[in-house]
């Protein structure tokens, strides 16, 4: 096996799930895997681009377009992608507090702008550092903390305005 090859064998048992689960995410069941095989065709032909310490976040960002990519041809093509929606809320407990507190959340969250939604996703949900975040996304790591710091402030806000409105 040469060298080139076991490097992306490694990358991609390394990975694979992790950018499954990325793209389950954003873009459901149907079309994970689709957006997996992909990325992981996309870093064998770019392989030389891969950074070698941490090639995780340079596959979410390589996902990330992929998935941009789909979501304005489906937009041209009147088919549209499946929603995050349906995919981001597991079942709560039957507490209604709770379940208040996940819809307002939810609903703020829809609120705030796809970039932002994004950066949001990338941390919360895919785990990823400041430094990580900023890789996929394309920009400098203060860029991503103030963006972050920014949107938290927003999503706080519109919960407090939208709790508000139901309490008065």
């Amino acid at each position: 096996m040469t060298a080139d090859r076991q490097r992306f064998v490694d990358i991609y048992e390394r990975h694979h799930d992790a950018v499954l689960r990325y793209a389950w995410r954003r873009v459901g069941p149907d079309h994970a895997a689709d957006v997996a095989a992909e990325t992981f065709t996309v870093a064998w032909r770019r392989l030389p681009e891969v950074p070698g310490g941490a090639p995780l976040p340079w596959l979410y960002g390589v996902a990330r377009n992929l998935i941009a990519n789909r979501a304005r041809k489906n937009r041209r093509n009147s088919d549209p992608l499946v929603g995050l929606e349906e995919n981001m809320h597991p079942a709560e407990t039957d507490q209604a507090e709770a379940v208040g507190q996940r819809e307002l959340a939810v609903a703020a969250f829809h609120n705030l702008p796809e970039q932002d939604q994004e950066l949001v996703r990338l941390i919360a949900w895919e785990g990823l550092s400041l430094s990580e975040a900023a890789t996929v996304l394309g920009c400098r790591t203060p860029t991503v903390t103030v963006r972050l710091h920014r949107a938290r402030r927003r999503i706080e806000k519109l919960m407090n305005s939208s709790l508000e409105e139901v309490t008065s």
